[in-house]
């Protein structure tokens, strides 16, 4: 596991894909942070809302794509990637630091714990949990919208503008994009 320091470098460096959302160095750091303003905004409006755990989930909910990927060449899977991925990657990575915290809360690990192993919140997506608590599904909708921003967003960005109001066929989003 990196060091505090090379933590916060890998944070800020790393891709949060291969491919699709937010697949470049320093994708992993646009990413969180796009979510991180998201939650500030939903906590804003549901007062309800445990806006510093939202937070704090938003930052470390992919945490362990700074050990599941590696850019060389290209962005691809590192060993540990391909046979843990970063779901589990990101629990150890967390687990780790509050057990360096002396009396840290157990309601609030376990919350964060939760928060990473259900982000995807579905079985079918790699999802070990479905999320169970507010905080946790508003984290996956987060997660599931910035993701989506970046893929729309970077179809029509790579429109020819000689070309009509569409975009070419969006592998990851599964349809074209209209940018008329």
């Amino acid at each position: 596991m990196a060091d505090d320091h090379n933590l916060l470098q890998c944070l800020a460096t790393s891709s949060a894909a291969k491919r699709n959302h937010h697949a470049k160095l320093g994708g992993l750091w646009e990413h969180s942070q796009g979510m991180v303003k998201a939650a500030e905004g939903v906590a804003a409006a549901y007062p309800q809302v445990d806006r510093d755990l939202l937070i704090t989930g938003a930052l470390l909910h992919d945490i362990g794509k700074i050990e599941e990927l590696q850019a060389r060449a290209d962005i691809d899977y590192t060993d540990a990637g391909r046979l843990l991925g970063h779901i589990v990657l990101g629990v150890e990575i967390v687990s780790c630091y509050m057990a360096k915290v002396p009396g840290f809360p157990e309601t609030l690990r376990l919350k964060l714990l939760h928060m990473i192993v259900s982000h995807h919140g579905q079985y079918e997506w790699q999802s070990p949990k479905r999320p169970k608590f507010l905080e946790a599904i508003i984290l996956h909708q987060l997660d599931m919208m910035d993701a989506q921003v970046d893929m729309f967003t970077e179809a029509a960005a790579g429109r020819d503008d000689n070309e009509d109001n569409w975009t070419g066929w969006a592998r990851g989003l599964d349809r074209y994009v209209f940018c008329g």
